[in-house]
């Protein structure tokens, strides 16, 4: 699509076509307004848009297709995306003055409701919030990606659109003549009322589901009592019918979101449910429905209500179903009986569901492995349905045109009991089901192997066979309880070779990725540019691929890397992971100069300037103490930046880094500095507040370090306290991650028992205490447990940080023991990858695509290979800095 205003410069990318008014100054962020459209109205709409725009300063963007904002309204980008068509900058003081004539050009036309904003005319798809202008994007402590608004007083706040609207403290609503600044949990037509936060897989991370009002809603005869779960396409709440003085599950269906070119929207699939549920009456294990209602353009499911408990959730939260398991209601054989039971009432109705997965399994407390099955909204009754499918479970043997069939319902229940008994959902990666369904199997084998799981490992492995008459066979076996011998999945050798061919490969693959990233073509049709830091961006790609610099086109790829990083106008925060302490290691490392390049305020013959040590947070609170953020992380960083410095001969540079490090130890030793809990206290935290990322383990990696290299005794003194407390904590961390239903987070880099191992194995040296790497060793036994069951092959909570601890005390140790569980955890890797054997696909945190950065992506996969080839050798942060300086 085209768009042109006399006198406005254009461009576009991947998602938008822009027009920049010249005479707009340049804000960072400001009030905004959002224009919602349906796909098939695009065009109509920007030719209503246009004339206003041009009667005002300001800049715009507009959705560049109809099948971009059809992607954008389908929700799999995020709710925060629904609806924005075209997205408006206006100058200050003038938003109000332009939606109101925006409303009025659009009066009376339709457009999913946008979630994030708040509307300017009930009559009219004009919304508003207070956001960013120019995309200032970096890496939060969490580890997601945030735009970032720094108000007049220096207080940051994320400016990125999720589920619910938000406004910054400092901004004044203008369109409510005084009253203060916003904060609201739903837009002017859906009232905000008593939310419950969700916690279910569709959940949005951003806070409580908003919940419409008792007024007007189902004409009064509901009563909302809490959310379950949010999504961009509608959300899902329990409530209270006042009728039928019973508690009722009310499924919302929001109306344009999710649109196909046929018009079919979420609406249509919530219609269907209800014909589905309907024909489904009487079946056990199946909500009934009870009523069917709209509430302004939305429309709305009653159900009976099944249970509060799904199977994902049950399993993440109490671990994985067994047949060996002694507490009540974990049987898999059970719960697979069960299942397969729901489902033969199901087809003998003539309906396949299609949608089978672990979130769609509600358990109840009636019985031993009571569940039913929930969501009919794409299934088919009589061969016809909406279609839709969830990859890895029925999406790999639906077929690509006509009716689904019983057996494509099995081939679903085969990977939901996969799930239940491992915590893994399938593997995703490659574009072969073939080759996905095999790794799936070979997880399996090592997370339930031997004789004793031969019954549950017989029966996914048929369910999940890719031949519909195999899966029927399989079907019938469970029923009987018949087990056959299957043949055990292949699994590579590990050994030199292959290592040699998966380093060279995946190198192929970051120096490609790193190319790309350096594209300005590519560049420009990005809506969100490329970090550059060491957690998600171009500095920790770059860090990994020196190791590498002998290998074909690595080093020119770096080198443009470096230029291309230093060039980056970016607001960074000082800390190592996710700031400018870490890009500046790498720019230093590759080679390159440019310091100011990243944002620092200091020059580098200066002493140490405030901005390089951490401030306060956002909110105003003390600095944050942390290895990810804080103080321990940017005095690691300047620690190595020491190093660097000293090997190239720069010592009056070297003393300025150390001069930096004290700061940091400074700010740690009198309290000034201080750990801030992360996440919501859950199991799933493990064991955040001691991991090495946000916790206790960080600022004693770096305390071990600064002793060590300054030699100061006092430093020495207090990092041989904190060891000893994080000796003292360890045993207890060890008991609860290997109770039954543990969280497999407690293995992790970030916020478990891999992160605190590589504290305590540096601690044993450092300090010459032989306890500390029996206790790193009792930490290693207790991540090689847990690992079948990680999901991520990453270094941040996946696999490759398992990884690396068994490396880290094999050196320590010369144990055979743990360089065997290395290259176990390789072969895990590479079960959960695609490709081949010796030239794999590295999937990312999303599992269904590969990415290079070093957290979440094939770099820290590679840097974990590179040392088990090695048999050791530096990791990114490592605390591998030598003796005393000179």
């Amino acid at each position: 699509m085209t768009v042109s205003l006399a006198g406005r410069s254009g461009g576009s990318d991947d998602t938008w076509s822009y027009l920049n008014d010249p005479r707009m100054p340049a804000m960072e962020h400001g009030w905004k307004l959002h224009v919602s459209a349906r796909p098939g109205e695009l065009d109509e709409v920007v030719r209503l848009v246009l004339p206003v725009l041009s009667r005002h300063v300001c800049h715009a963007k507009f959705a560049r297709d109809p099948d971009t904002l059809r992607r954008l309204n389908s929700g799999t980008a995020g709710a925060g995306a629904v609806g924005k068509a075209v997205t408006v900058y206006p100058l200050a003081g003038t938003v109000v003055q332009v939606a109101r004539e925006l409303a009025a050009v659009l009066r009376d036309r339709q457009g999913p409701r946008i979630v994030s904003d708040r509307r300017v005319d009930p009559r009219a798809p004009v919304y508003y919030r207070y956001g960013p202008f120019t995309g200032d994007y970096r890496t939060g402590r969490s580890g997601r990606l945030e735009s970032v608004m720094t108000g007049p007083d220096g207080q940051v706040f994320d400016g990125l659109a999720v589920g619910r609207y938000r406004c910054p403290p400092w901004a004044e609503d203008p369109f409510t003549h005084g009253s203060g600044p916003a904060e609201s949990s739903g837009p002017v037509d859906e009232p905000s009322g008593p939310a419950a936060e969700s916690s279910g897989p569709a959940a949005e991370s951003s806070g409580p589901a908003a919940v419409p009002s008792a007024a007007g809603f189902g004409g009064g005869r509901y009563e909302v009592t809490a959310g379950i779960t949010r999504s961009p396409r509608g959300n899902v709440y329990r409530a209270y019918d006042r009728t039928l003085g019973r508690p009722v599950v009310v499924k919302q269906a929001r109306a344009f979101v999710a649109e196909d070119e046929a018009g079919t929207d979420a609406r249509h699939r919530l219609r269907n449910e209800r014909t589905v549920l309907t024909a489904l009456d009487g079946v056990t294990g199946v909500p009934r429905a009870l009523d069917y209602f709209a509430h302004r353009s939305d429309e709305y499911l009653v159900m009976t209500s099944c249970g509060d408990r799904d199977l994902r959730r049950e399993v993440l939260r109490d671990g994985p179903y067994r047949d060996d398991d002694p507490r009540p209601g974990r049987s898999l054989s059970l719960l697979a009986s069960r299942l397969l039971h729901v489902l033969d009432a199901i087809h003998a109705r003539n309906v396949v569901v299609r949608d089978l997965k672990p979130d769609n399994v509600v358990l109840d407390d009636s019985g031993p492995g009571h569940c039913h099955l929930i969501d009919f909204g794409i299934s088919e009754l009589d061969g016809a349905g909406p279609g839709g499918a969830t990859p890895g479970y029925s999406e790999p043997v639906l077929p690509a045109t006509g009716p689904a069939a019983p057996a494509d319902d099995h081939y679903a229940l085969g990977a939901t009991l996969f799930f239940a008994a491992t915590g893994l959902d399938p593997v995703i990666i490659d574009a072969d089901h073939r080759v996905n369904r095999d790794r799936t199997l070979a997880c399996l084998a090592a997370a339930l192997p031997g004789r004793a799981h031969r019954t549950v490992r017989s029966a996914v492995t048929g369910l999940m066979d890719l031949d519909p008459a195999v899966r029927t066979a399989a079907a019938d076996r469970l029923r009987t309880g018949t087990v056959t011998t299957v043949r055990r999945p292949a699994r590579p050798r590990i050994d030199g070779d292959l290592l040699e061919e998966v380093i060279a490969h995946t190198t192929a693959f970051c120096v490609a990725e790193a190319q790309a990233i350096v594209d300005p073509a590519r560049a420009a049709r990005l809506a969100v540019p490329t970090s550059i830091d060491v957690y998600g961006g171009s500095a920790g790609l770059g860090l990994e691929l020196l190791h590498h610099a002998h290998r074909p086109h690595v080093r020119p790829a770096v080198e443009a890397l470096a230029r291309w990083t230093a060039e980056q106008a970016r607001n960074l925060p000082p800390g190592f992971y996710t700031g400018r302490t870490g890009v500046q290691l790498f720019l230093a490392e590759a080679g390159f100069g440019g310091q100011e390049a990243v944002g620092a305020d200091t020059d580098v013959e200066a002493g140490p300037a405030h901005s390089d040590l951490p401030d306060r947070t956002p909110d105003g609170g003390p600095p944050e103490a942390d290895l990810i953020a804080g103080a321990a992380g940017v005095g690691l960083g300047q620690l190595l930046l020491a190093r660097h410095a000293l090997r190239a001969g720069h010592r009056h540079t070297a003393d300025r880094h150390l001069a930096l490090a004290a700061g940091c130890d400074r700010l740690l030793a009198s309290g000034t500095a201080r750990l801030t809990a992360t996440g919501a206290d859950t199991a799933g935290r493990a064991a955040l507040g001691e991991g090495l990322a946000h916790g206790e383990a960080g600022v004693t990696c770096f305390l071990l370090e600064y002793g060590g290299v300054t030699g100061d005794p006092d430093a020495i003194s207090r990092s041989e306290k904190a060891a000893a407390r994080l000796a003292a904590v360890t045993p207890d961390i060890v008991a609860a991650a290997t109770e039954p239903g543990a969280t497999r987070r407690y293995g992790s880099w970030c916020r478990g028992l891999a992160g605190i191992g590589t504290v305590l194995v540096r601690a044993a040296r450092r300090l010459d205490e032989p306890r500390y790497l029996d206790l790193a060793q009792r930490a290693a036994r207790t991540c090689a447990a847990l690992a079948p069951r990680m999901p991520l092959v990453t270094q941040c909570c996946g696999l490759a940080g398992v990884g690396e601890l068994m490396i880290d005390v094999a050196e320590a140790s010369a144990s055979e023991e743990f360089r065997r569980a290395a290259e176990t955890v390789a072969l895990l890797i590479l079960s959960r990858s695609g490709g081949s054997w010796s030239h794999p696909v590295f999937p990312d945190t999303g599992l269904a695509r590969s990415s290079a950065t070093w957290a979440g992506g094939s770099a820290g996969v590679l840097a974990f290979f590179r040392r088990l080839h090695a048999g050791g050798g530096p990791r990114l942060g490592g605390p591998w800095l030598g003796g005393p300086a000179a």
